[in-house]
């Protein structure tokens, strides 16, 4: 008997606190949402955004957000509405307990700083581009040269290079290899570390400035790029430190399995 009462007992508690659950979700669905909370993932990078800015840009695309009742709110709109901020990617809305609204969101990762047509803007490692951040900068490789092809630098949201690389018709652009050599310098900081700026020359040649030495490293296209970096590498090993970092104007990496040097003073 005492067995079956407390297994009673337990069922009653277990339906008490359903009872309960239900009740609070009901009340929680039918009250006013507390308010907007953001969360961005920086991974590391200096601020380009902050939640300010977010919170300004969805209550503009929905300015009675916060008056509306938990029930009512559409999170896909306000991820939506996140997703507009340029600076960020990954955006998801959810409800709080408390009913605020969270917003998560990653700010995005830009690999470059390109200078073209007059104007400055970042691309990130997505092939995208993002406009500059009056709340900092990123410290990214710069780009530049003769970089005019399917650039619109006054709407970022259209420029994707990521559709240009894959697209026979726009693989071999200018714009794709500048974004190709920056995702891979970035990706593999040993070798990012040694320069400062790459260059579009008008044969279409990618072109690096290393951060030490007076001389240019000539990539041409940007295929085979583990290749071309791992002679540059070698090269800087066993030929640099006996000849001197100075004693060649240009090295050219365009030849298979060769660094194909100049030597200052020589065109």
């Amino acid at each position: 008997m005492k067995r079956s009462t407390h297994i009673m007992l337990i069922l009653l508690g277990a339906v008490a606190l359903t009872v309960l659950v239900v009740a609070a979700n009901i009340a929680r669905s039918h009250s006013q949402t507390s308010g907007l909370k953001i969360k961005i993932d920086y991974d590391h990078q200096p601020t380009l955004v902050d939640s300010k800015v977010v919170t300004d840009s969805i209550l503009r695309l929905m300015p009675d957000l916060l008056q509306q009742q938990v029930r009512n709110v559409d999170l896909k709109a306000v991820s939506r509405a996140a997703s507009t901020v340029p600076f960020l990617e990954h955006c998801d809305a959810s409800m709080s307990v408390g009913g605020h609204i969270v917003v998560k969101a990653s700010q995005r990762h830009p690999v470059a700083r390109v200078f073209a047509a007059g104007r400055e803007f970042y691309i990130d490692r997505h092939g995208r581009a993002m406009p500059q951040s009056s709340l900092g900068e990123i410290n990214a490789i710069v780009a530049s040269g003769n970089i005019t092809d399917r650039i619109d630098t006054l709407l970022y949201d259209r420029l994707d290079i990521a559709v240009l690389a894959a697209d026979s018709a726009t693989a071999n652009l200018g714009i794709v290899d500048i974004w190709k050599t920056a995702c891979y310098l970035d990706a593999n900081p040993n070798y990012g570390c040694l320069f400062d700026q790459i260059f579009l020359n008008a044969a279409g040649d990618v072109v690096l400035t290393p951060k030490l030495g007076d001389h240019i490293v000539v990539l041409g296209k940007s295929d085979n790029l583990d290749n071309k970096f791992a002679r540059l590498q070698l090269f800087y090993i066993k030929v640099m430190p006996k000849s001197g970092w100075d004693a060649y104007s240009r090295l050219n990496l365009k030849f298979d399995n060769q660094v194909v040097c100049t030597r200052r003073g020589k065109q």
